[in-house]
């Protein structure tokens, strides 16, 4: 009889293959959950995605249905023939960025703080707020054009100049660079508001009421409890909203198309803007697809400098 000897190398063999068995075992219940939407994010993410990738890199003619290797020329094009342009997309983007989001961040936080604190009215005003968030951006668009057009005709000169006197003459708040990328934020900042209100709703309700009473027990105003115990609590909530709307900038483009086309001379552009003037009014996919491989870059990038800046550690601030 042979004796028995302990082998713990292959001991670790069949205890990982026992495991592996397991894990497929646990893994065949939720396939019919977790197939469709699996195929639904290949369909329309990751296989959209790895084709842009081939564009950028390729002559691509959609009516003749042909894709030619052509390396880092669609890069080299773009840069040779809109440099310029690019860099001032690249900067209205990140300007748009900074001058937006500490106001949506400073406003949605406030206004929740008001909205949460009433009790019969907070559903009105909950909706209120929120209404321009799924109001169509076409159609505020066209609003912002109206309020801020050439001459007499707008609303906002007309107040200004003949109505309350501010304004020596008629101002063309569209046809400016600084005047229109003004208009372009404020439209972004009403416009997104709303949903950080609603976000920060819904982390104030995660604040345990023991510690505003604690607060009102030691002496502390409204305005301490604010600062003390509702802004420091809602660190996680700030980091998301603030990750969200500097991602979002990155897709800014409607606004751009309803009030200024990139005018003028394309010092109002943003990538999105550029990345469709390319595409579907010159047709050159390939630069497009390149514009797009860019955003997607500078959006990894600053989401990684904005983690690191407030040292983030598995999706929590510390």
């Amino acid at each position: 009889m042979t004796p028995f000897t302990y082998n713990p190398q292959a001991a670790m063999l069949r205890e990982a293959r026992l495991l592996r068995r397991k894990r497929v075992r646990n893994l065949v219940p939720a396939a019919p959950f977790v197939l469709p939407g699996l195929l639904l994010a290949c369909v329309f993410v990751f296989y959209p995605m790895f084709f842009n990738i081939r564009i950028s890199f390729s002559d691509y003619h959609i009516v003749e249905r042909t894709i030619t290797w052509a390396g880092l020329k669609n890069y080299l094009a773009l840069f040779a023939e809109t440099g310029d342009r690019l860099l001032l997309a690249v900067r209205n983007n990140f300007l748009y960025a900074l001058v937006t989001t500490p106001f949506i961040l400073l406003f949605g936080m406030v206004f929740a703080v008001m909205v949460n604190s009433l009790r019969r009215t907070q559903l009105f005003f909950r909706t209120c707020f929120y209404l321009p968030v799924i109001t169509s951006w076409v159609i505020v668009g066209n609003v912002f054009a109206y309020m801020f057009n050439a001459g007499g005709a707008g609303l906002v000169n007309y107040l200004l100049k003949d109505v309350f006197g501010l304004l020596p003459e008629y101002v063309s708040w569209l046809n400016r660079t600084w005047t229109a990328n003004l208009v372009i934020w404020l439209l972004g900042i009403w416009k997104n508001i709303g949903w950080a209100m609603v976000i920060y709703i819904a982390g104030l309700k995660g604040i345990p009421a023991e510690l505003y009473e604690a607060g009102m027990l030691d002496g502390a105003s409204r305005t301490q409890q604010f600062w003390h115990i509702t802004v420091p609590l809602l660190k996680s909530t700030t980091f998301y909203v603030l990750v969200n709307m500097v991602i979002g900038s990155f897709g800014v483009f409607i606004q751009v198309m309803m009030l200024t086309s990139g005018n003028p001379r394309g010092t109002t552009s943003v990538l999105q803007y550029l990345l469709y003037d390319r595409s579907f009014n010159l047709f050159e996919f390939g630069q497009g697809a390149a514009i797009g491989l860019i955003t997607a870059i500078l959006v990894l990038l600053t989401t990684v400098v904005l983690n690191r800046v407030f040292r983030t550690e598995g999706g929590r601030m510390e």
